[in-house]
């Protein structure tokens, strides 16, 4: 299966493709005009985590 059937397939089954849930946690995607990558929104989530404990 090409990438783009793969593609089509995934919208057509999903009711919100920009909601999906990884394991148990349900993970919403959002755009915005902020300048940061994704990679560096990552790490500032998980550096923050490693501070809680």
């Amino acid at each position: 299966m090409k990438n783009q059937d793969k593609i089509i397939k995934f919208l057509n089954e999903t009711e919100n493709p920009y909601i999906l849930k990884v394991g148990d946690m349900v993970v919403e995607i959002e755009y915005s005009d902020v300048k940061k990558t994704f990679n560096e929104c990552m790490i500032n989530i998980l550096k923050q985590k490693k501070k809680m404990g």
